[in-house]
Parts: C-alpha cells; structure tokens; sequence
C-alpha cells in the first residue's frame, strides 16, 4: 500500500512538470508568433482641401462617395480627428513628422519662389519605417519644399511621383528638367528654360526632375491611382509604406474624361473621382491577399475650400472646426473593428508614435508632440484620448480638451456663426461641441473657470514652441546656367519701380515689380469716368493677403486682406461721370476712402505683414479673389490716372 501511493505521488510530479512545460512552450511560442509577425503595410490617403461635410458618412447629399461609405463601414471612423493647420504645407508637416509646424519654423504655406522646406533633419514617418524595412513611395502633392535637400527623396521615399506643391501654382525655372521631358501646350524647351511662368500650369515630377509641363491636371487623380497600384503590387511581399497626398480636390479643378459631367457640379465630380480612386486602391489590396495586412488611413489636409464642411463652423483657413476637423477613416481587416467611431479627440500629429508602435519603428530622439493612439484605433475598451488639451498656434489660435473648445480671442463678424447670427461680445469663445457641433453659442461667460484653465494652457504652449523652434533647411539651387542667369534677371528687374503714368486697363505685373507693401502704410489714387461703372479697378492678392479697390452697385469699395479669414473693407458711393478716388491704409491699420469731395469712410483694419505673391492686375483680378464680393468682371469705365504709393519710410 505504501509503494502506491509513493509511485501515485510520483505520477503526479511527473504530470505537473509536463503542463508546466506544455503551458511554457505555448507562451514562448506564442511570445515567439508576436515577434515574428508580419509588420502591417500602411497606405495614407491624404486629400487636399476635402471638407468634414463631402463624404457620404458624414452626411454628403450632393456627391456619391460608396467606397468611402463602404471603407467607414469596413473600418473606423474617427470623427473628433484634426489637422495641425488649416492650409497646407503646416498640415503635410505636422502629418509627417509628428511635429507642430511651428515646432519645425515651417510656413503655413510654400510657394515655387519659397526658399526654404522640410528639414532632412527630422524623422518623417517615411525615414522611420524605411529604417524598420519598409519600401517608401510618395505619390502626389509634396508641399513641403520643391527643390533639393526638401524633396521626398530626402526625406525618406524612395520613389516619388506627383507635383511638388498646389496646382495653383507655377513653375520654378531652378527644378532640374528630365532630358525627356514633356512639354503641353504648344511651349519649348527654350521658353521653360527661360523662365516661364504661369499660375495653374504646375510641373509634373519623378524622383527630382520635372517629366512633364505643365501636368495634364485632368489625369492627375487617375495616374496617381495607377501609380500608386504598381508600386503596392511589386512590393506585396515586402512591407510597404505608400503616402498618398491627392492634389484634387484644391482648385483649379479637374477631373478625367470618365467623370466628366457626372454631377452638374465640378466639384462633386472631382470628390467622386477620389472616391473612385479609394475604391481601386482598396479593390488592389484583396485581389493581392494583402488585405488583412494593410492599415489604411483615409482623411484631408484641412476644411473644405470649395466643397463643404457642414455642419462644422468655418471652411478652410478657419480655426474653426470647420478648418480642421477632417473626414477620417482607418481600415485594417480583423485587426481594426468593422463599423465603429470614434468620438475621442486625435489627430494627423499622433500618427508618426502610433505607426513606431504598430510597425516596429524607432522614435526620434527630438522631442514630437504627437501621442500614440492604437487603443483608440484598435477599439480596447474604455480607451481615451491620449490629449488632454491639443492646442494648436495656427492663426489666432485654439485650444480642443474633451468635449470644449475654446478661442483665445473675440468673435468677429467677419467670423460670426452665420449669416443670421450676431457676434458674441466676450473676449474669448468657448463652446460645447458635442452638444453644439455648428460652434453657435458661446458659453465663455458661463464657465469661466474653464476660460481661466484654457487660456494658461494655450500661453504655455506658444511659451514652449517659441522656446524651443528648430530651423528649417534653406534649398540648394542647381547649377543651372538658365536657371541661374534668369534669377538673376528677376533680381535685376526687381528694383525698377513701376511707371504709373503708362499703366493701363487689362496691364498685369508680377508679384517682384509691385510696390512691396508688407508692413507699410500706402495710398491709392485714381481717376475713373463713365455711366454705371462696376468692376475691379486694382487688386493683388488672394485668400492670404492683399488689397483691392473696385466699383460695385454703385459704391467704391476699397478691401483688405490681412489673413485668410481677416478681410477689412471700406464703402463710399460713387457717381456717375468723372470720379477722384482716394484709398489709403495709414501707419495704424485705418482704411480711409474718399470719392471727390464726399465725405472720407473710414474703417479699423491693419497693416498687411507679407507681401502678396499673386501678381498686381489691373482693371481686373487676374487670380483668387482677395474680396469674394468682388464683381468677377472686368472694369468697364475709363481709366484716366491710377498710382499705388507708398508712404513714410
């Protein structure tokens, strides 16, 4: 009896040690599976000036966005998601580095005579995967600086394929030209060489030389999506990090053959030709199995410029929701859940830490401001957002922190919520945009222990980004002869002042010949004559900054454009016959306008603090308008005398 029940006992040691060896086994190999599981492939698609209110899942009525419907539904929508900036190159900059744009001395906006971008310094999402064994393409809108060492190519992509920066815009005689480069539009080679330049002819590149101008803006969606297809389907079986920047929807639009026409609108059209090209890239990964391996992020660079933002507050430019809130999706099959949103404040900045984590990616050693969100994208129960307050300096400012926002600053009327609604007189705004998503009623008076906690957070923070800035990279220019000796033509040009006594309706000079006018009081006189007159007298600007003084219903009208969304006018009436016109912005930002010997109109305003880069037309607005009320027409008086003056020092 003994001896059983020793070897019982023995028996029972034996079978402990077995499970303890059987559960051991499973946990290494199950460590083991973890570590040597296949890192995700990521596909950013990134739009250009898409606003929260043009997609289907959010509520879109007039263009039909089914594979974005269909990839919300596949996915997750992310529907407290912003930007870093509410234009462009600070929007891209924030996205790729994790960074606040300011953090990185980045401009809001870059343009082909910019002499400065990105600098290779930073760790872009691109060099931090590249590093981590990822395969890099850029394919589409660059915008963070046209010329070397800012191209895509230093910054961690290994391809590039797309225009360097908005279709507005013009060529830079400095980009190197491919030996077989193609020309449009009846130009040669000598023209380009020579300088040409024109606003909405934009180069098309590969790597760092131009291979088309100007781009068939057209076919710009379609070879994007083409291109974007063969580099996924040779690197199938490699991980792969495609970014995706569409250059559509921004104007001027465009659209190809097959989607012409298709709504009545054209930007209905050019939504619905992004939405088609969703659809492939989705439709390429299944049909290569790679579905289930690849996490997709679907969202635009800021609000609605054409398009609409609605229900958000504000468009593009704007602070506002409206601005910067986004249309988001993130799909990765059976690992991201199908059908969900969520309602947690996050953004493009979070997504360089979040893809460290997914993808097995290093950190920079410089400090970022983004936050890794993979419990909010991988749905983990009771998960938060990772900001407690996301302030961002863009413009005048804002502060997002749980379901508030708040505004350290007064609500204008150029501002105000609607047309109907009458501007709050608080000093600041703050508002419940849960349960107030249109940002109409200003609560600031109500809390304002709120007010006092968001005001020191956003002092702070521009505290702690002005402290610490890092410098952004200088471009190097090509040892061009044309390129060199036409430069420094523009130099030479640059100097010689206008001759007002030849000016004429229809005349248009470039940004370099017009009176720099950036920080400086100046007056504008003119003599006009004729019945009924209407139409733009002189303009130089757009949506950023400028000035422009035109007749409409019978009123002469004299505009400033301080900023994006800042825009100061002055009215006084104007008869018929002969008329002295008098437009002056003095040294304290007071716009004054006197017709003959009327009464001066004066209006508070202020000095404009960069010079515009749009050309000085006129007789008419050669480019965006710098006053939408603007008559769109040309001047349809005579023009006796026009000086635009600076005045003081």
């Amino acid at each position: 009896m003994l001896h059983r029940n020793i070897w019982h006992e023995y028996i029972q040691r034996i079978l402990v040690v077995v499970c303890l060896v059987v559960v051991n086994a499973d946990v290494v190999a199950a460590q083991d599976k973890k570590e040597k599981s296949p890192k995700p492939n990521v596909v950013i698609i990134f739009i250009d000036d898409m606003g929260y209110g043009d997609v289907g899942f959010n509520g879109a009525t007039g263009p039909r966005t089914p594979n974005l419907d269909r990839m919300a539904a596949e996915g997750m929508r992310f529907d407290d998601f912003y930007v870093g900036c509410a234009v462009c190159s600070g929007s891209r900059t924030s996205l790729l580095t994790g960074c606040h744009y300011q953090r990185l001395s980045m401009n809001p906006v870059l343009f082909p005579n910019s002499d400065h971008g990105l600098n290779p310094n930073e760790v872009t999402i691109a060099d931090m995967l590249k590093e981590s064994g990822y395969k890099t393409a850029c394919v589409g809108k660059w915008h963070l600086g046209h010329l070397p060492p800012c191209l895509p190519t230093y910054q961690g992509f290994e391809t590039y394929y797309g225009v360097p920066y908005s279709n507005d815009m013009w060529i830079d005689p400095a980009n190197k030209l491919a030996d077989d480069i193609l020309l449009r539009e009846e130009l040669t080679l000598d023209e380009v060489k020579a300088g040409h330049k024109e606003r909405n002819l934009v180069p098309l590149m590969r790597g760092e030389a131009v291979i088309e101008y100007p781009a068939d803006q057209k076919t710009l969606t379609k070879r994007y999506t083409e291109e974007s297809i063969r580099f996924i389907t040779e690197n199938k079986d490699a991980p792969f990090f495609l970014y995706l920047p569409h250059t559509m929807v921004h104007r001027p639009l465009a659209v190809s053959k097959n989607f012409e026409n298709r709504t009545g609108e054209l930007i209905w059209d050019a939504i619905e030709e992004v939405d088609w090209s969703v659809g492939e890239i989705l439709k390429t990964l299944k049909s290569l199995g790679i579905d289930e391996k690849t996490l997709v992020l679907f969202t635009s660079d800021n609000g609605a410029a054409v398009g609409s933002s609605l229900p958000l507050r504000a468009k593009k430019g704007s602070v506002y929701d409206g601005g910067i809130r986004e249309p988001t999706v993130m799909r990765w099959p059976g690992t991201i859940p199908a059908g969900k949103v969520c309602r947690e404040v996050a953004g493009t900045i979070d997504m360089l830490p979040t893809l460290a984590g997914l993808c097995g990616g290093k950190l920079p050693e410089k400090k970022i401001d983004g936050k890794d969100i993979k419990s909010l994208l991988l749905g983990e129960a009771g998960a938060k957002s990772p900001h407690e307050h996301y302030a961002l300096m863009h413009k005048e400012g804002t502060v997002r922190s749980g379901p508030w926002k708040f505004y350290p600053w007064k609500e204008v009327k150029g501002k105000k919520a609607s047309k109907d609604s009458v501007p709050s007189q608080e000093p600041v705004q703050l508002y419940h945009v849960v349960n107030d998503i249109g940002e109409r009623d200003n609560v600031a008076a109500q809390h304002p222990g709120l007010v006092r906690k968001f005001q020191m957070v956003f002092d702070a923070h521009v505290a702690e980004i002005t402290a610490n800035r890092r410098p952004k990279q200088i471009m190097t220019r090509p040892e061009n002869p044309s390129a060199s000796a036409n430069l420094a033509n523009r130099k030479s040009k640059a100097s010689k002042p206008l001759n007002w006594g030849k000016i004429k309706l229809g005349d248009e000079f470039q940004s370099r010949r017009a009176p720099k006018i950036a920080g400086r009081a100046f007056r504008i006189s003119a003599t006009v004559k004729g019945d009924e007159i209407s139409g733009i007298v002189l303009a130089q600007g757009g949506e950023l900054v400028g000035h422009s003084l035109y007749v409409k219903d019978g009123n002469c009208t004299f505009s400033v454009r301080l900023s994006g969304s800042k825009l100061h006018r002055v009215k006084a009436p104007l008869g018929n016959g002969k008329s002295k016109i008098l437009a002056r912005l003095d040294s304290k930002g007071v716009l004054t306008l006197q017709v003959n010997d009327g009464e001066a109109a004066t209006a508070e305003g202020g000095l404009i603090k960069k010079h515009p880069a749009e050309s000085l037309s006129i007789g008419h607005d050669a480019q965006k308008p710098v006053d939408g009320d603007a008559p769109s027409s040309a001047f349809n008086g005579d023009l006796l005398n026009l000086k635009l003056e600076l005045i003081g020092n």
